[in-house]
């Protein structure tokens, strides 16, 4: 692939917290770099508003375009798609959904990576085009789970797990002829320094919800021993890590899992959230997990918080995700997860601020800065 003079990202996914966070630190690590994000129309004006907040040297080389992966050229005219095909070098893509029907999410997170991939076939001086999946491709599988993995005969605990792994089978086939990085996140928890998170409605975040909810003086049931890894990652490592690895001429057509190398159990990860937030928290063992676990689907969780019921089910499943090609590459960068017990305090803090700005009118919730 021919190079150009000047490094210029496409970021899909605004307005995830990972596709803002992928085009700040691309524009600060690159002081004549670009970034075109790729906005979806409802979103517009929030694009406006990120672009508006960073600094004036930064603004500039931010350029907002309304358009979404599943539409022709992206939703574009027909200039403006033809720049950003001949000035791309990199795509960020994280336009992908957790929620929604099966037919829903089949469409955008599998439809969606196709339609780009086909753009990258027109784009002349691509250097690489990372996606970002999720370690959870690997279902209900046990044991270690090697980066290279994928159809290992698994089974799928949500829509989201499906289409993902389809997803990946559509740039893992696209990888012979393309400078295509997969990049696998375990499930995304807030900043390491901030707490703000990925999400607040699915996932660990929800739990941490639900634990400051609950009355100080009543233990949280929590399903499983306690003693499975708790395969959890500061979103702001997601960032760093991807970001490093899209620029490594090593880390064209592998996989890496962006996970903790050292993940913390799921009793100490929730003792210590239970402990910063003063709520007791108790695991139920296996018989009263698949009660637990059943209670939870005849509530809804399951259509409204996927994640979060996968993650029950996570509880109770023994994986480890191998980080050995992401921690080679990144040996020498300065790049590493941060341990749990450096952010969980965070983490708790910003979700209790955005309980209270949520119960009470006009209070806006917590950012970062």
């Amino acid at each position: 692939m021919k190079s150009a003079s000047k490094p210029h990202a496409l970021v899909t996914g605004f307005p995830r917290l990972l596709s803002r966070g992928l085009s700040r630190r691309w524009l600060n690590e690159h002081a004549t770099g670009r970034v075109t994000l790729l906005c979806p129309p409802d979103d517009h004006d929030a694009a406006v508003a990120f672009r508006e907040a960073l600094a004036p040297p930064m603004r500039e080389r931010l350029h907002v375009v309304i358009g979404q992966p599943l539409d022709t050229d992206l939703g574009l005219d027909r200039g403006e798609i033809l720049r950003v095909l001949d000035e791309t070098t990199h795509v960020f893509h994280t336009a992908t959904e957790q929620t929604g029907s099966r037919a829903a999410l089949r469409r955008r997170n599998v439809d969606g990576v196709g339609r780009l991939v086909e753009l990258a076939y027109e784009m002349p001086r691509l250097e690489r085009f990372a996606f970002f999946s999720t370690a959870f491709v690997s279902g209900n599988r046990t044991g270690v789970i090697r980066e290279d993995d994928l159809d290992c005969g698994q089974r799928f605990r949500t829509a989201f797990e499906r289409t993902m792994f389809d997803a990946e089978m559509v740039v893992r086939s696209a990888m012979p002829y393309l400078p295509m990085t997969v990049l696998r996140a375990g499930s995304l928890l807030g900043h390491s320094r901030t707490g703000e998170p990925e999400s607040v409605d699915d996932g660990p975040t929800y739990l941490v919800r639900l634990l400051i909810r609950m009355p100080a003086e009543l233990p949280i049931p929590l399903p499983g021993s306690g003693v499975v890894p708790l395969n959890i990652v500061p979103i702001d490592y997601v960032i760093r890590a991807g970001t490093a690895l899209a620029q490594r001429p090593e880390a064209v057509s592998r996989t890496f899992h962006l996970c903790d190398p050292n993940p913390v159990s799921a009793r100490k990860a929730f003792e210590l959230l239970g402990d910063v937030a003063n709520r007791p928290t108790t695991f139920t063992g296996r018989t009263a997990s698949r009660i637990l676990q059943g209670a939870l689907r005849l509530t809804g969780v399951a259509a409204f918080a996927p994640q979060t019921l996968a993650l029950f089910e996570a509880l109770n499943t023994h994986v480890i995700y191998d980080c050995s090609g992401t921690l080679d590459l990144l040996s020498k960068s300065g790049i590493s997860c941060p341990p749990f017990e450096s952010y969980a305090d965070q983490l708790v803090s910003w979700v209790a601020r955005y309980e209270r700005s949520s119960r009470s009118p006009g209070s806006a919730a917590p950012t970062s800065a």
